[in-house]
């Protein structure tokens, strides 16, 4: 399906001016089964976007972020019916009878759960080259999982996990190993050599965030700054974009998610109309004022019985040595670089994303976490290196800490 046919798709599908985020899921289904999208389609597509509903390029912008990793993506197709698609997963019936599978729509996944009740052959295609496993009646999910491992091309590796995946978390490349005979089981493929992974290494899993609307500011650059660095991928690395709601139910969801399933890093973004910094000292103060649905917000603190301010998470001295290459041309501050600076002291949702992430993972080493402001005119280029070198600082963090094979 090329873009046109996106565009058709998602205009037939359309009520009320809207389209439900499942259609999205299943029209984009389509497209990666199609062979995916050129550069130029994707870029036409980006354009198109702008004048579909907020919803709708969101969930596109989503596919359009986790596709463009072409170091980190992997295209997993199955033989069967698409049953449904719930939140990060499309369900498939498969012609093996018995099984139901589960395909990541956001990530690498494959997902297999039940026991075959007859012969068969699973078929897939990863990346184009087509797989043919070979089923036994009453062999498990796992059992089937770790054969199809055997038969990846070499330039991809697989992690066979217990369990099944839960249609709204995200899949991880760490876990329980599946165990024999295990009725629920899940395939996670990446690419090492494409990543800079050393042999036995997983990938990281990078998370960047937006905002949305709020004041007036409609288009918000944070969230398009978020989902042109996700785009543009990091080595060692599976990033995921997300563009938050201005509202604090939307930031406590968001830290609820990073609570349960911690990444390697989170890089927060919100726009300011001074300077580009990374905002250091959040302050443990939500104020006042209208959030992003134009609904009352009342002063309190961000976590109560918290320190009055804490530091952030964010290695500073590794932001500026990325940056010192831009020379004169330098967007992005931090208090080492800019003897001015001043912390942001607005008390509003990107002050209270900052303090959450500092809280929550200032002192877990496995996570490095933390938020920065941009301006309208932010060089995508200065923060993907500020990116870059946080993940780079982390990948090497745990190389130290466990070796190449954690």
């Amino acid at each position: 399906m090329n873009v046109d046919g996106i565009r058709r798709a998602l205009t037939t599908a359309a009520r009320d001016g809207k389209v439900d985020s499942a259609d999205v899921d299943r029209i984009m289904l389509q497209a990666r089964d199609g062979g995916g999208l050129s550069v130029t389609e994707r870029a036409t597509l980006l354009k198109a976007a702008d004048g579909f509903d907020d919803a709708t390029k969101q969930r596109l912008l989503s596919h359009l972020a986790a596709m463009g990793q072409t170091n980190a993506w992997v295209n997993i197709e199955a033989k069967g019916q698409l049953a449904n698609v719930e939140g990060r997963y499309a369900n498939l019936t498969l012609t093996v009878p018995g099984l139901s599978a589960r395909v990541g729509l956001f990530d690498n996944a494959f997902a297999l759960k039940g026991k075959a009740k007859a012969d068969g052959v699973l078929q897939l295609t990863i990346d184009g080259k087509k797989l043919s496993v070979p089923v036994r009646a009453g062999e498990s999910a796992q059992a089937i999982l770790e054969r199809a491992k055997t038969q990846l091309p070499a330039t991809f590796a697989g992690v066979v996990l217990g369990g099944d995946v839960q249609p709204y978390d995200p899949a991880a490349f760490s876990g329980r190993a599946a165990r024999n005979g295990e009725q629920a089981a899940h395939l996670m493929l990446y690419k090492p050599s494409a990543l800079g992974l050393q042999p036995g290494e997983k990938p990281m899993r990078v998370v960047v965030t937006g905002y949305g609307a709020f004041m007036g500011i409609t288009d918000n650059p944070s969230a398009n700054m978020a989902q042109k660095l996700a785009e543009r991928g990091v080595k060692g690395a599976i990033v995921e974009y997300r563009r938050l709601d201005v509202t604090p139910a939307a930031v406590e969801q968001f830290m609820g998610e990073m609570r349960r399933a911690p990444p390697d890093v989170i890089l927060s973004m919100g726009v300011t109309h001074g300077q580009a910094q990374v905002e250091e000292r959040p302050e443990n103060l939500l104020g006042a004022a209208p959030d992003g649905n134009n609904v009352q917000m009342q002063e309190r603190k961000v976590r109560e019985g918290g320190a009055h301010e804490l530091k952030t998470d964010l290695p500073l001295e590794t932001i500026d040595w990325a940056l010192q290459g831009f020379g004169a041309d330098r967007q992005v501050f931090t208090s080492r670089s800019d003897p001015n600076y001043q912390p942001d002291r607005s008390a509003y949702l990107c002050n209270f994303l900052g303090y959450n992430l500092a809280a929550e993972f200032g002192a877990a080493p496995k996570t490095t976490a933390g938020f920065i402001h941009i301006t309208p005119e932010t060089k995508v280029e200065q923060m993907a290196a500020v990116l870059d070198a946080i993940s780079a600082k982390q990948l090497d963090a745990r190389r130290t800490s466990n070796g190449p094979t954690s």
